[in-house]
């Protein structure tokens, strides 16, 4: 007998299509804070499988998956869609879109500028050199 660890989130039918491969999960269902961090490492996990898509009708899927999860954490936190689509709306005047492609290579400032502390604090994220 195979038995696998997930310990991950799964769509709402995916007990039943386990059974009907004569798959025997283990499971529990999540509410409250428990739903909504466990959502938000299947965002990560979705983001990573859009970024690993080649062909498009496979981009095109993975999006779809993203966007799913979206809807599953605006639910859990009691967001409504709408005041997700304002902000983004808000922050594209403010900020722009991404349909130019700028890709920024390197920053640089000096070392008494507020945003050097920032970029600082994760030398992971953006190391300095």
């Amino acid at each position: 007998m195979a038995k696998f660890i997930l310990k991950k989130i799964g769509r709402d039918k995916g007990v039943e299509a386990f059974k009907s491969q004569n798959i025997t999960p283990d499971y529990k269902l999540l509410q409250g804070r428990a739903l909504g961090v466990e959502l938000q490492r299947k965002l990560i996990e979705e983001a990573h499988e859009v970024q690993e898509a080649q062909a498009r009708a496979e981009i095109i899927g993975e999006l779809a998956d993203v966007l799913e999860v979206i809807d599953g954490l605006c639910l859990a936190y009691a967001i409504p869609k709408e005041i997700v689509l304002e902000e983004k709306e808000k922050r594209r005047q403010d900020r722009g879109g991404f349909e130019k492609g700028l890709y920024i290579e390197t920053i640089e400032m000096d070392d008494a500028n507020p945003r050097a502390a920032h970029f600082r604090k994760s030398p992971t994220k953006y190391p300095e050199i």
